[in-house]
């Protein structure tokens, strides 16, 4: 019988593969951050300064914290993307409905196909930019990076059960674009590369609801001290802990109705 540890392991195996025989998206994900933090401090040359900045945002070195945030914001499109791809290319070629009907629970293999890349992805742009952070703040540049890369992998237990919730919505609502719509959504309302205070009201409020905002504030307090204020740095650790709670129960329940759809009619629509 098929389970969830065997998608897991095959899909680890397709993403090792994958890497080995697609030199240039290994390059391009090793080259992404350097990219990201170029276009950032040029766009923000134009209309202010670096001091400016790192004053509004809050961090004491702001190349470090772009680079770092690039991590984040990798790992937050990788998850999704790799969750809701998993529904949709198994939707495409017919095979979504078997999926549904195997003894494994739904959710878990969800999970499980987005997971290894949603791994592999944040260690190999980490990797490319240690010797950035060495070089801009010795080992204790590395030291951050190292709790950055915890924080984004604890950041990945509400993000997986928000990836499942969205792929069951885009399969109920029958709207196969749902991902190119939400996506750029997210990533702009959790403030990645600049502060929330500049969105608009609807914004910072939707922003309460994205896991990667909190992401974000526990990276900023590691990329500002050496010794974060331990009261601020638990209070993101908990809005992580509640909207994981929240989001893998709430989609949990979706994914039931799903199943239960198809084990209805035989078919997904």
């Amino acid at each position: 019988m098929v389970s969830w540890v065997d998608v897991l392991r095959a899909q680890t195996f397709a993403m090792i593969c994958w890497y080995k025989n697609n030199r240039f998206l290994l390059l391009e994900e090793v080259l992404w951050p350097y990219m990201m933090t170029g276009m950032v401090f040029g766009m923000g040359l134009v209309f202010g300064t670096v001091e400016e900045y790192a004053m509004r945002v809050g961090i004491g070195n702001p190349a470090l914290f772009v680079l770092t945030s690039s991590v984040v914001a990798m790992s937050s499109f990788s998850i999704t993307f790799r969750v809701i791809g998993f529904v949709l290319w198994n939707r495409w070629i017919g095979t979504l409905p078997y999926i549904f009907l195997s003894p494994a629970k739904t959710p878990a293999i969800m999970i499980a196909s987005g997971l290894p890349d949603s791994v592999i992805s944040p260690l190999i742009i980490s990797a490319a930019i240690l010797p950035a952070a060495i070089y801009l703040e010795g080992p204790m540049g590395a030291l951050g990076l190292a709790a950055i890369l915890a924080l984004i992998f604890i950041g990945m237990l509400p993000m997986v059960g928000m990836s499942v919730l969205m792929a069951s919505a885009m399969l109920l609502t029958k709207r196969e674009d749902f991902f190119h719509s939400i996506m750029p959504l997210i990533l702009l309302a959790s403030g990645v590369y600049y502060p929330l205070e500049v969105l608009p009201a609807v914004l910072q409020a939707l922003s309460k609801a994205i896991p990667t905002t909190y992401v974000v504030d526990a990276a900023k307090l590691v990329a500002a001290y050496l010794l974060p204020e331990v009261r601020l740095l638990m209070a993101s650790l908990y809005a992580l802990a509640a909207l994981a709670l929240i989001y893998n129960i709430t989609a949990g329940f979706a994914v039931r109705r799903v199943e239960g759809a198809v084990k209805r009619k035989g078919v997904l629509y």
